[in-house]
């Protein structure tokens, strides 16, 4: 294979990262790769550094396979290597003799999961007051395989919320626990993209009996991002015989989306109602103390073994700033590791304002003021801002407003709750931590307060 082949492979893929990905990742993460070599079936990307390689297998991995799906490469595997592989353009060369080491090197064996999501075990999965169902669903399928329960059914089990937040670690988490407990399992992996390819390729044969019986032959299907379906008519009535196939013979079916089914909007009837006959759950974005959890996690994995430590008060710091996904949190913690080993030194809070000021662009120090957020608050209740903030009513119209005016507050200032209380009309600190405490009770009670509430801390961010 020629050096050109690699060439040409690479840029197709970067064709459809740079539209998937921010500028700033592309340019930071993507843009210093080279193509390096293909043998037919894996294509090497040379990586400028230990610490490029590890950004991108850990936090760009669906993107990736996004990419490869949405050029219709998704059988080519990529390997990213620090290596300095030679490929004699004039002839076909072994690529893998001339690695250092073979781990880096795919198995040739057919693989249901995608290539990439190694860490996404239920094992690794951080479980707050956001996903505890979620999670507590996953682990019954993995559980209870084999067995026939009904005291409750879980088939399909439909796990929905915004990008980022762990819908596709859940499941992938599912198909590997439910593989490791039953290795002759048959298990797919669909994403609604590479379905469509499969779908339009299979009409241009005027036969799509193959691909459906490909499909319902499996006993697990894990379909992501099925909130994609609602443009593709033919690819939703071949997903719905499948779909109907395995419910009826018992295979466990797991569904991600970015909405609950009665919220995809072009979506046949028939197939929402499928969706619904098991298990809704959903995953909201973590509080404070798991976004903590999650990153003392994250720090426990062995590609972080040598690199510095990451004192209390920088963890603290990307807690708060990273809000509004479990990518971006994990994002900017890769990221402040990786500035402080460049720079040579240990990981500080200047370190980790820094390293965000470098990937967002903002000023880290800049303040919100809890006026601001006392006005973005009124405007989402309907409520004047005098009312909100003199008031001293008990009716709910105000109440709820006010406690979660003093929650954000306590979210996105470093004012103390004296401080705060005193801009609420002089209310007592005690009243305060109530009120927070009150707000936080309300978040995990009711899903909807609570996506309303990230919501308005996302928009004043």
């Amino acid at each position: 294979m020629t050096q050109n082949e690699a060439r040409q492979l690479w840029d197709l893929v970067c064709q459809s990262l740079v539209q998937r990905l921010p500028e700033r990742t592309y340019h930071d993460w993507v843009l210093p790769c080279t193509p390096a070599a293909f043998d037919g079936a894996n294509l090497w990307i040379q990586t400028p550094s230990a610490s490029t390689k590890i950004w991108i297998e850990q936090q760009l991995a669906e993107d990736f396979h996004d990419a490869l799906v949405h050029t219709d490469l998704s059988h080519l595997r990529l390997v990213f290597t620090t290596d300095d592989i030679k490929l004699d353009s004039k002839s076909e060369t072994t690529v893998k003799a001339s690695l250092k080491t073979k781990q880096d090197v795919p198995s040739s064996e057919s693989m249901p999961l995608p290539q990439g999501f190694n860490r996404f075990t239920l094992e690794n999965f951080v479980v707050g007051p956001n996903c505890q169902l979620a999670f507590s669903a996953a682990n019954a399928i993995v559980e209870n395989e084999g067995r026939a329960n009904s005291s409750y059914n879980m088939n399909p089990l439909f796990i929905y919320g915004g990008s980022g937040l762990g819908k596709t670690h859940l499941m992938i988490g599912i198909g590997k626990g439910l593989m490791a407990r039953k290795q002759q399992i048959q298990l797919a992996y669909l994403k609604v993209d590479k379905f469509f390819h499969e779908v339009t390729a299979a009409i241009r044969l005027r036969d799509t009996e193959p691909l459906r019986r490909k499909y319902q032959s499996n006993d697990i299907l894990l379909l992501d991002d099925v909130q994609v379906l609602r443009t593709f008519e033919r690819t939703q009535e071949e997903i719905f015989y499948i779909i109907e196939h395995l419910l009826q013979h018992g295979k466990q079916i797991v569904i991600t989306s970015d909405n609950p089914p009665d919220r995809l909007e072009g979506l046949h009837d028939r197939l929402v109602t499928r969706c619904k006959w098991g298990l809704i759950v959903d995953i909201q974005p973590p509080d404070f103390e798991t976004r903590l959890a999650i990153l003392k996690k994250k720090l426990e994995e062995p590609i972080f073994r040598d690199y510095p430590p990451v004192p209390s008060e920088a963890l603290s710091f990307i807690a708060n700033k990273a809000k509004a996904s479990v990518r971006d949190l994990e994002g900017l913690l890769t990221r402040v590791i990786f500035q402080a080993s460049f720079l040579g030194s240990a990981v500080t809070l200047d370190v980790a304002q820094e390293a965000f000021r470098g990937m967002t662009g903002e000023d880290p120090a800049s303040s919100i003021s809890i006026e601001r957020i006392c006005k973005a608050t009124a405007e989402k209740f309907g409520v004047s801002f005098n009312d909100l903030i003199k008031k001293k009513s008990r009716r709910q119209d105000i109440l709820i407003p006010r406690q979660v005016a003093m929650f954000i507050a306590r979210e996105l200032t470093t004012a103390s709750y004296e401080e705060i209380g005193n801009i609420f009309n002089n209310m007592h600190h005690s009243t305060v931590i109530n009120a927070i405490a009150s707000v936080k009770t309300r978040m995990q009670k009711n899903p909807d307060f609570n996506r309303d509430i990230h919501g308005l801390l996302n928009s004043i961010t």
